[in-house]
């Protein structure tokens, strides 16, 4: 599951893995590619711009899994495609509850698809590109969003944009986005049966906006 995203949503990302300029300032910003520590957390977006329905905003990446690892020397574009690529097997093999919550979503709002096709409709990114200490509450630093978010947004206004939890949500509110109507659910690390009814009121608006 490693196909790139449309080249112009990769072309916002990629100064990402110069690396951005943020690091060094940017409060908790991490960057330690060797330790799995690179912006990560995309994926998605396989066709064209105008196919994507939904975009999921999440707040940052989480925990670094154990093989998530990348050699320094890399170049920016591989960087990109080497965390694509992660992100698209871990969220393909289910491999904890976040991931699992991720995929139920993708089929409320495109039932009976498979994960490719379904890759094809929906942009998944990061409020936040880095690795933060303290993933619960902490600094809401909006660099990231201004710099990478908003441009991501910008090159697919026809899409629905859902932000989960309440980091995610004051990343685009912080954007004041005129064409952006974000809706805020329970992130998918939440239980299962008490965010469902979010989820699926979300998936149900993406569907009837999109047919």
């Amino acid at each position: 599951m490693s196909a790139l995203p449309h080249p112009q949503l990769r072309a916002v990302l990629e100064p990402a893995y110069r690396p951005c300029a943020g690091f060094g300032t940017c409060a908790e910003a991490v960057w330690r590619p060797e330790a799995g520590h690179v912006p990560r957390g995309f994926l998605g977006a396989t066709g064209r711009l105008d196919e994507v329905r939904a975009v999921l905003v999440f707040a940052e990446p989480g925990g670094v899994y154990p093989d998530d690892f990348y050699d320094p020397g890399l170049r920016p574009d591989q960087f990109l495609a080497q965390a694509v690529a992660e992100t698209g097997r871990i969220i393909a093999a289910g491999t904890d509850l976040f991931h699992r919550n991720i995929r139920s979503f993708l089929d409320m709002i495109l039932p009976g698809q498979s994960l490719p096709d379904q890759l094809r409709q929906v942009w998944l990114t990061e409020g936040r590109l880095c690795s933060v200490a303290q993933e619960i509450g902490g600094r809401r630093d909006r660099r990231c969003s201004e710099l990478y978010l908003r441009a991501q947004i910008a090159l697919m206004p026809q899409a629905v944009v859902i932000a989960f939890g309440g980091k995610a949500q004051a990343y685009l509110a912080a954007l004041k986005l005129e064409h952006v109507k974000a809706v805020a659910l329970s992130p998918p690390g939440a239980n299962h049966r008490g965010a469902r009814p979010s989820w699926e009121a979300a998936a149900a608006m993406v569907r009837a906006r999109h047919g």
